[in-house]
Protein backbone atom coordinates (compact mmCIF):
# COMPACT_ATOMS: atom_id res chain seq x y z
CA UNK A 1 0.00 0.00 0.00
CA UNK A 2 1.34 3.41 -0.96
CA UNK A 3 1.19 6.47 1.22
CA UNK A 4 -0.70 9.51 -0.06
CA UNK A 5 2.64 11.06 -1.08
CA UNK A 6 3.44 8.03 -3.23
CA UNK A 7 0.16 7.84 -5.10
CA UNK A 8 0.75 7.59 -8.83
CA UNK A 9 -1.48 7.96 -11.84
CA UNK A 10 -2.94 4.63 -12.88
CA UNK A 11 -2.08 5.22 -16.54
CA UNK A 12 1.08 7.34 -16.84
CA UNK A 13 2.45 6.56 -13.33
CA UNK A 14 3.27 10.21 -12.60
CA UNK A 15 3.30 11.06 -8.89
CA UNK A 16 -0.03 12.75 -8.22
CA UNK A 17 0.34 16.10 -6.49
CA UNK A 18 -2.56 18.30 -5.45
CA UNK A 19 -1.99 20.34 -8.60
CA UNK A 20 -2.56 17.43 -11.01
CA UNK A 21 -5.04 15.30 -9.01
CA UNK A 22 -8.14 15.02 -11.20
CA UNK A 23 -10.52 13.73 -8.50
CA UNK A 24 -11.91 11.21 -10.95
CA UNK A 25 -15.62 10.31 -10.95
CA UNK A 26 -15.89 6.67 -9.91
CA UNK A 27 -18.92 6.26 -12.19
CA UNK A 28 -18.76 8.71 -15.10
CA UNK A 29 -20.62 11.99 -14.61
CA UNK A 30 -22.05 11.54 -18.11
CA UNK A 31 -24.38 8.80 -16.82
CA UNK A 32 -25.08 10.30 -13.41
CA UNK A 33 -22.05 9.36 -11.30
CA UNK A 34 -21.33 11.47 -8.21
CA UNK A 35 -18.65 9.87 -6.01
CA UNK A 36 -15.07 10.97 -6.72
CA UNK A 37 -11.75 9.33 -5.91
CA UNK A 38 -8.46 11.12 -5.30
CA UNK A 39 -4.93 10.04 -6.14
CA UNK A 40 -6.12 7.82 -8.98
CA UNK A 41 -5.62 9.68 -12.28
CA UNK A 42 -3.72 12.82 -13.19
CA UNK A 43 -5.60 15.60 -14.96
CA UNK A 44 -4.08 14.77 -18.35
CA UNK A 45 -4.93 11.07 -18.26
CA UNK A 46 -8.39 11.81 -16.91
CA UNK A 47 -9.02 14.12 -19.84
CA UNK A 48 -7.69 11.66 -22.42
CA UNK A 49 -9.60 8.67 -21.06
CA UNK A 50 -12.71 10.82 -20.84
CA UNK A 51 -12.44 11.85 -24.48
CA UNK A 52 -12.14 8.22 -25.57
CA UNK A 53 -13.45 5.65 -23.10
CA UNK A 54 -16.09 7.68 -21.27
CA UNK A 55 -17.34 9.29 -24.47
CA UNK A 56 -17.92 5.86 -26.02
CA UNK A 57 -19.82 4.72 -22.95
CA UNK A 58 -21.87 7.94 -22.79
CA UNK A 59 -22.97 7.59 -26.42
CA UNK A 60 -24.12 4.02 -25.86
CA UNK A 61 -25.95 4.85 -22.65
CA UNK A 62 -27.44 8.18 -23.81
CA UNK A 63 -30.90 6.78 -24.74
CA UNK A 64 -31.25 5.48 -21.17
CA UNK A 65 -29.83 8.69 -19.70
CA UNK A 66 -32.53 10.63 -21.55
CA UNK A 67 -35.34 8.21 -20.79
CA UNK A 68 -34.63 8.09 -17.06
CA UNK A 69 -33.77 11.81 -16.90
CA UNK A 70 -30.62 11.20 -14.96
CA UNK A 71 -29.51 13.77 -12.43
CA UNK A 72 -26.03 14.79 -13.58
CA UNK A 73 -23.65 16.79 -11.42
CA UNK A 74 -22.61 18.86 -14.44
CA UNK A 75 -24.68 19.58 -17.52
CA UNK A 76 -27.46 17.57 -19.12
CA UNK A 77 -27.47 14.46 -21.27
CA UNK A 78 -27.35 15.58 -24.92
CA UNK A 79 -30.61 15.52 -26.84
CA UNK A 80 -31.04 12.74 -29.37
CA UNK A 81 -33.19 12.03 -32.42
CA UNK A 82 -35.61 9.11 -32.27
CA UNK A 83 -38.32 7.68 -34.48
CA UNK A 84 -41.74 6.62 -33.29
CA UNK A 85 -43.25 3.26 -34.12
CA UNK A 86 -45.19 5.05 -36.88
CA UNK A 87 -42.01 6.50 -38.42
CA UNK A 88 -42.34 10.09 -37.18
CA UNK A 89 -39.13 11.79 -36.04
CA UNK A 90 -38.72 13.62 -32.74
CA UNK A 91 -35.90 15.06 -30.69
CA UNK A 92 -35.93 13.92 -27.05
CA UNK A 93 -34.44 16.43 -24.60
CA UNK A 94 -32.92 15.87 -21.17
CA UNK A 95 -36.04 17.28 -19.45
CA UNK A 96 -38.29 14.79 -21.25
CA UNK A 97 -39.70 17.34 -23.70
CA UNK A 98 -39.98 16.60 -27.40
CA UNK A 99 -39.01 18.88 -30.28
CA UNK A 100 -39.32 18.64 -34.02
CA UNK A 101 -35.99 17.57 -35.56
CA UNK A 102 -36.34 20.36 -38.12
CA UNK A 103 -38.84 23.11 -38.99
CA UNK A 104 -41.66 22.21 -41.40
CA UNK A 105 -42.63 24.44 -44.33
CA UNK A 106 -45.52 23.46 -46.61
CA UNK A 107 -46.70 25.55 -49.56
CA UNK A 108 -49.83 24.56 -51.48
CA UNK A 109 -51.26 26.50 -54.41
CA UNK A 110 -54.99 26.32 -55.07
CA UNK A 111 -57.64 28.27 -57.02
CA UNK A 112 -58.01 30.90 -54.29
CA UNK A 113 -54.28 31.51 -53.85
CA UNK A 114 -51.47 29.97 -51.85
CA UNK A 115 -51.82 28.16 -48.53
CA UNK A 116 -48.69 28.16 -46.36
CA UNK A 117 -48.25 26.08 -43.19
CA UNK A 118 -45.26 26.54 -40.91
CA UNK A 119 -44.25 24.50 -37.85
CA UNK A 120 -41.23 25.90 -36.03
CA UNK A 121 -39.41 24.74 -32.90
CA UNK A 122 -39.59 28.17 -31.25
CA UNK A 123 -40.92 31.65 -31.92
CA UNK A 124 -37.54 33.01 -33.07
CA UNK A 125 -37.36 30.31 -35.72
CA UNK A 126 -40.98 31.01 -36.72
CA UNK A 127 -40.13 34.71 -37.13
CA UNK A 128 -37.18 33.94 -39.43
CA UNK A 129 -39.34 31.63 -41.54
CA UNK A 130 -42.16 34.17 -41.81
CA UNK A 131 -39.78 36.89 -42.91
CA UNK A 132 -38.56 34.56 -45.65
CA UNK A 133 -42.18 34.03 -46.74
CA UNK A 134 -42.74 37.82 -46.74
CA UNK A 135 -39.77 38.32 -49.06
CA UNK A 136 -41.35 35.87 -51.50
CA UNK A 137 -44.82 37.32 -51.05
CA UNK A 138 -44.38 41.07 -50.32
CA UNK A 139 -48.10 41.55 -49.78
CA UNK A 140 -47.85 39.59 -46.53
CA UNK A 141 -47.08 41.28 -43.22
CA UNK A 142 -44.66 39.03 -41.30
CA UNK A 143 -45.16 40.84 -37.98
CA UNK A 144 -48.94 40.55 -38.25
CA UNK A 145 -48.66 36.86 -39.04
CA UNK A 146 -46.30 36.35 -36.13
CA UNK A 147 -48.82 37.94 -33.75
CA UNK A 148 -51.39 35.41 -34.94
CA UNK A 149 -49.00 32.46 -34.58
CA UNK A 150 -50.03 29.96 -31.94
CA UNK A 151 -47.56 28.43 -29.53
CA UNK A 152 -48.59 24.98 -28.43
CA UNK A 153 -47.06 21.76 -27.11
CA UNK A 154 -47.31 18.64 -29.19
CA UNK A 155 -47.01 15.08 -27.92
CA UNK A 156 -46.24 12.01 -29.93
CA UNK A 157 -49.26 9.78 -30.37
CA UNK A 158 -47.03 6.74 -30.74
CA UNK A 159 -44.21 5.34 -28.60
CA UNK A 160 -40.65 6.31 -29.47
CA UNK A 161 -38.51 3.29 -30.26
CA UNK A 162 -34.81 2.85 -29.74
CA UNK A 163 -32.24 0.10 -30.02
CA UNK A 164 -29.95 -0.12 -27.01
CA UNK A 165 -26.57 -1.37 -28.22
CA UNK A 166 -23.47 -1.54 -26.04
CA UNK A 167 -20.00 -3.00 -26.25
CA UNK A 168 -16.60 -2.30 -27.75
CA UNK A 169 -13.14 -1.93 -26.24
CA UNK A 170 -13.37 1.78 -25.43
CA UNK A 171 -16.51 1.33 -23.34
CA UNK A 172 -14.94 -1.83 -21.88
CA UNK A 173 -11.93 0.14 -20.70
CA UNK A 174 -14.30 2.58 -19.01
CA UNK A 175 -15.90 -0.33 -17.10
CA UNK A 176 -12.52 -1.63 -15.98
CA UNK A 177 -11.25 1.81 -14.98
CA UNK A 178 -14.36 2.29 -12.84
CA UNK A 179 -13.71 -1.02 -11.05
CA UNK A 180 -10.09 -0.02 -10.41
CA UNK A 181 -11.23 3.34 -9.05
CA UNK A 182 -13.25 1.46 -6.43
CA UNK A 183 -10.27 -0.81 -5.65
CA UNK A 184 -8.23 2.33 -5.00
CA UNK A 185 -10.60 3.30 -2.16
CA UNK A 186 -10.05 0.02 -0.26
CA UNK A 187 -6.39 0.53 0.65
CA UNK A 188 -5.32 -2.13 -1.85
CA UNK A 189 -2.93 -0.84 -4.51
CA UNK A 190 -4.33 -0.94 -8.02
CA UNK A 191 -0.92 -2.27 -9.07
CA UNK A 192 -2.18 -5.63 -7.71
CA UNK A 193 -4.65 -5.75 -10.62
CA UNK A 194 -2.31 -6.92 -13.35
CA UNK A 195 -4.93 -8.01 -15.89
CA UNK A 196 -6.81 -4.73 -15.65
CA UNK A 197 -3.70 -2.57 -15.95
CA UNK A 198 -2.48 -4.52 -18.97
CA UNK A 199 -5.85 -4.13 -20.68
CA UNK A 200 -5.94 -0.37 -20.04
CA UNK A 201 -2.37 0.30 -21.11
CA UNK A 202 -1.83 -2.11 -24.01
CA UNK A 203 -4.04 -1.72 -27.07
CA UNK A 204 -3.59 -5.33 -28.21
CA UNK A 205 -4.09 -6.98 -24.82
CA UNK A 206 -6.94 -9.36 -24.09
CA UNK A 207 -10.09 -7.73 -22.68
CA UNK A 208 -10.61 -8.62 -19.02
CA UNK A 209 -14.38 -8.14 -18.97
CA UNK A 210 -17.45 -10.02 -20.14
CA UNK A 211 -21.23 -9.60 -20.06
CA UNK A 212 -23.00 -11.65 -17.42
CA UNK A 213 -26.70 -12.56 -17.31
CA UNK A 214 -26.76 -16.10 -15.94
CA UNK A 215 -28.22 -14.91 -12.64
CA UNK A 216 -28.86 -11.67 -10.78
CA UNK A 217 -25.77 -10.85 -8.71
CA UNK A 218 -27.32 -7.85 -6.90
CA UNK A 219 -28.84 -8.88 -3.58
CA UNK A 220 -32.29 -7.49 -2.76
CA UNK A 221 -32.43 -5.45 -5.94
CA UNK A 222 -34.77 -2.45 -5.55
CA UNK A 223 -37.73 -2.77 -7.90
CA UNK A 224 -38.15 -0.29 -10.73
CA UNK A 225 -34.96 1.70 -10.12
CA UNK A 226 -32.33 1.94 -12.88
CA UNK A 227 -29.41 1.42 -10.50
CA UNK A 228 -25.70 1.86 -11.14
CA UNK A 229 -23.59 -0.62 -9.16
CA UNK A 230 -19.85 -1.16 -8.85
CA UNK A 231 -18.43 -4.01 -6.74
CA UNK A 232 -14.94 -5.40 -6.23
CA UNK A 233 -13.60 -8.13 -3.98
CA UNK A 234 -10.27 -9.76 -3.32
CA UNK A 235 -10.00 -13.44 -2.34
CA UNK A 236 -6.54 -14.78 -1.40
CA UNK A 237 -7.85 -18.37 -1.41
CA UNK A 238 -8.59 -18.20 -5.15
CA UNK A 239 -5.98 -15.48 -5.79
CA UNK A 240 -8.67 -13.46 -7.59
CA UNK A 241 -9.61 -9.80 -7.55
CA UNK A 242 -13.02 -9.68 -9.19
CA UNK A 243 -15.08 -6.74 -10.41
CA UNK A 244 -18.69 -6.13 -11.33
CA UNK A 245 -20.16 -3.05 -13.04
CA UNK A 246 -23.85 -2.53 -13.78
CA UNK A 247 -25.42 0.53 -15.38
CA UNK A 248 -29.14 1.35 -15.44
CA UNK A 249 -29.89 -2.18 -14.23
CA UNK A 250 -29.38 -3.33 -17.82
CA UNK A 251 -25.69 -3.40 -18.74
CA UNK A 252 -23.98 -6.00 -16.49
CA UNK A 253 -20.27 -6.84 -16.67
CA UNK A 254 -17.95 -9.12 -14.69
CA UNK A 255 -14.16 -8.87 -14.65
CA UNK A 256 -11.08 -10.67 -13.43
CA UNK A 257 -8.80 -7.82 -12.39
CA UNK A 258 -6.12 -10.14 -10.98
CA UNK A 259 -5.46 -13.87 -10.74
CA UNK A 260 -2.38 -13.61 -8.50
CA UNK A 261 -3.71 -11.77 -5.45
CA UNK A 262 -2.30 -12.91 -2.10
CA UNK A 263 -3.20 -10.05 0.23
CA UNK A 264 -6.00 -9.81 2.78
CA UNK A 265 -9.59 -10.46 1.73
CA UNK A 266 -11.55 -7.31 0.91
CA UNK A 267 -14.88 -6.27 -0.54
CA UNK A 268 -16.39 -2.93 -1.53
CA UNK A 269 -19.62 -1.85 -3.22
CA UNK A 270 -20.82 1.51 -4.45
CA UNK A 271 -24.30 2.04 -5.89
CA UNK A 272 -26.45 4.99 -6.84
CA UNK A 273 -29.88 5.87 -8.18
CA UNK A 274 -28.88 8.15 -11.09
CA UNK A 275 -32.36 9.63 -11.40
CA UNK A 276 -31.95 11.28 -7.99
CA UNK A 277 -28.19 11.30 -7.48
CA UNK A 278 -28.81 9.33 -4.28
CA UNK A 279 -26.38 6.72 -3.00
CA UNK A 280 -27.90 3.30 -2.24
CA UNK A 281 -26.93 0.60 0.24
CA UNK A 282 -26.70 -2.57 -1.83
CA UNK A 283 -24.54 -5.67 -1.88
CA UNK A 284 -23.38 -7.97 -4.66
CA UNK A 285 -22.81 -11.72 -4.55
CA UNK A 286 -19.74 -11.92 -6.77
CA UNK A 287 -18.42 -15.34 -5.81
CA UNK A 288 -17.52 -16.43 -9.33
CA UNK A 289 -14.64 -18.73 -10.22
CA UNK A 290 -12.05 -17.85 -12.83
CA UNK A 291 -13.78 -20.40 -15.08
CA UNK A 292 -17.14 -18.60 -14.67
CA UNK A 293 -15.56 -15.28 -15.58
CA UNK A 294 -13.73 -16.79 -18.55
CA UNK A 295 -17.04 -18.10 -19.85
CA UNK A 296 -18.45 -14.57 -19.59
CA UNK A 297 -15.52 -13.37 -21.70
CA UNK A 298 -16.51 -15.96 -24.30
CA UNK A 299 -20.22 -14.89 -24.25
CA UNK A 300 -21.30 -18.11 -22.55
CA UNK A 301 -23.06 -16.17 -19.76
CA UNK A 302 -25.25 -14.36 -22.25
CA UNK A 303 -28.22 -16.58 -22.97
CA UNK A 304 -31.40 -15.33 -24.58
CA UNK A 305 -33.31 -18.14 -22.88
CA UNK A 306 -31.97 -17.47 -19.37
CA UNK A 307 -34.05 -16.06 -16.53
CA UNK A 308 -32.03 -12.81 -16.67
CA UNK A 309 -31.45 -11.27 -20.13
CA UNK A 310 -30.76 -7.69 -21.23
CA UNK A 311 -34.29 -7.37 -22.62
CA UNK A 312 -35.93 -8.69 -19.46
CA UNK A 313 -33.67 -6.53 -17.31
CA UNK A 314 -34.65 -3.49 -19.39
CA UNK A 315 -38.36 -4.26 -19.21
CA UNK A 316 -38.22 -4.63 -15.41
CA UNK A 317 -36.83 -1.10 -15.14
CA UNK A 318 -38.31 0.72 -18.11
CA UNK A 319 -41.96 -0.18 -17.62
CA UNK A 320 -42.40 1.10 -14.03
CA UNK A 321 -40.16 4.10 -14.68
CA UNK A 322 -42.11 4.89 -17.81
CA UNK A 323 -45.29 5.11 -15.75
CA UNK A 324 -43.71 7.66 -13.44
CA UNK A 325 -42.45 9.70 -16.37
CA UNK A 326 -45.91 9.80 -17.94
CA UNK A 327 -47.35 11.26 -14.76
CA UNK A 328 -44.77 14.05 -14.87
CA UNK A 329 -45.06 14.99 -18.55
CA UNK A 330 -48.55 13.77 -19.51
CA UNK A 331 -47.06 11.57 -22.18
CA UNK A 332 -43.55 10.14 -21.95
CA UNK A 333 -42.87 8.38 -25.19
CA UNK A 334 -40.09 5.85 -25.12
CA UNK A 335 -40.70 2.37 -26.41
CA UNK A 336 -41.04 -0.28 -23.71
CA UNK A 337 -39.22 -2.86 -25.81
CA UNK A 338 -35.54 -1.95 -25.73
CA UNK A 339 -33.45 -4.29 -27.88
CA UNK A 340 -29.90 -4.91 -26.68
CA UNK A 341 -26.70 -5.95 -28.41
CA UNK A 342 -23.19 -6.05 -27.07
CA UNK A 343 -19.69 -7.06 -28.03
CA UNK A 344 -15.98 -6.46 -27.50
CA UNK A 345 -15.36 -5.48 -31.11
CA UNK A 346 -15.13 -1.92 -32.35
Amino acid sequence: MRSDREKRCLLCEAVISKEIDSREHLIPNSIGGRKKVSGFLCVGCNSESGDNWESALARQMNPLSLFFRINRERGDAPYQNFQTTSGDEWVLNADGSLDLPRPIFKEHKNESGVEINISARNMAEAKRMLKGVARKYPQLDADELLEKAQKKSNYSQNPIKFNLSFGGLDAGRSFVKTALALVSTTGVSVSECEHAIQFLKEQESEPCFGYYYEKDLVLERPAGIPIHVVHVNGDPDSNLIRGYVEYFGVMRVVMCLSSSYSGSAFSATYSIDPTKGKELDLDVDLDLTSTDIRKAYDYEKWDGNAEVTPSRAAQAIVQPSGGRNEQRTHRQTLDRQAQSRCGHGH
